[in-house]
């Protein structure tokens, strides 16, 4: 099942965007003048200089597939890499291919949809408007592409075991319990004057690759196309503008204490308060039902977890089941049932 969303989102996938680009440009290829402005020509302003349909074609079309290119020489170059760094390389190449390869179409078809059926270069007039939305739609397109390969790669192999535990912090009041106690059963050894923290933070390093894959993509384009195709080069900063956008997504935060069980990615909060649990026990959500989940209820459901894998299940007293993603999921249980117990 893996190998055939690595084909897709690094074969199918930008082969679709490369080639559907392409197809609607031969397809309009006797509808477009020989050349298109390249400065000026936006609303009001005199056009100062032209170029080619062919050579603005042959450029976004070519810068996308030497992405491509270099996209599945990585998957090539990464087949002795360990499984989890291979993953995070092959994920963030993916996701760079897809979205340049969608900004460079989306950019391309724009530009010749806003020439189609004029005589000469002189008769293409851009307003305002659709400059600026030349400018920003490239971008989204990115976005979309590059999020939709993210999807495909699915969730890393798993670690190593012993590796990113969490950290659990006690409190005593005069003695200090070792870690090893509070992890072996359903429940804490611990007495009622302590006091019982919890705390999980960790930088999502898949979504660290594919920012600075998509900031880097967008600082190729730039260095390539303004030089050669002027203004309308920038719109290869789509990339790199998507990253920016990704970056408070790059963190997640889990917090257990007296109060309640906290969940953070970026502006993504939730909080369930311990007052509401009935009872804590441990499941697992694959990645494949947490995207149809996620697809079918909206990403941000309230009974949807931020991330999928090993999860914190919350019995709520309404009934309701609440997931949250956690690495050390029997510590976390037998917190959130010690936590609980207080307060019956």
């Amino acid at each position: 099942m893996r190998s055939v969303r690595w084909t897709i989102g690094s074969g199918l996938l930008p082969a679709a965007l490369v080639g559907g680009a392409a197809a609607v440009t031969l397809a309009w290829w006797s509808r477009l003048p020989e050349s298109l402005p390249n400065s000026g020509g936006v609303g009001d302003r005199p056009m100062l200089s032209t170029i080619g349909v062919d050579t603005l074609a042959g450029v976004l079309l070519g810068a996308a597939l030497a992405v491509w290119a270099t996209g599945l020489l990585v998957f090539a170059l990464t087949r002795r890499i360990s499984s989890t760094g291979r993953h995070w390389l092959r994920l963030g190449a993916q996701v760079a291919v897809n979205g340049t390869a969608a900004a460079s179409g989306t950019v391309l078809l724009m530009m010749l949809g806003a020439a189609l059926d004029a005589p000469t270069a002189a008769d293409v007039r851009l307003s305002w408007g659709y400059f600026a939305a030349l400018m920003a739609l490239p971008m989204v397109a990115a976005a979309v592409a590059g999020l939709l390969a993210y999807l495909l790669a699915g969730a890393a192999p798993p670690a190593s075991p012993g590796t990113g535990s969490p950290t659990l912090a006690r409190a005593a009041a005069g003695r200090d319990v070792p870690e090893q106690s509070v992890a072996a059963g359903p429940v804490l050894a611990a007495g009622a004057d302590e006091r019982l923290l919890w705390w999980e933070f960790r930088a999502l390093r898949p979504v660290l690759w594919t920012t600075g894959a998509l900031a880097l993509t967008g600082v190729l384009m730039v260095a390539v196309l303004v030089p050669l195709v002027g203004v309308v080069g920038w719109a290869g900063a789509a990339p790199a503008v998507s990253a920016l956008a990704m970056l408070p997504f790059t963190r997640y935060r889990l917090v257990i204490d007296g109060e309640a069980v906290r969940v953070a990615i970026g502006p993504l909060r939730r909080r369930v308060p311990i007052s509401a649990i009935a009872a804590a026990e441990a499941d697992h959500l694959a990645v494949e039902d947490w995207l149809l989940r996620g697809m079918l209820r909206g990403a941000t459901a309230r009974d949807l977890p931020l991330l999928p894998g090993p999860a914190l299940a919350l019995r709520l007293t309404d009934g309701s089941r609440r997931l949250v993603t956690c690495r050390d999921v029997p510590t976390a249980v037998a917190m959130v049932n010690t936590l609980r117990a207080r307060r019956a």
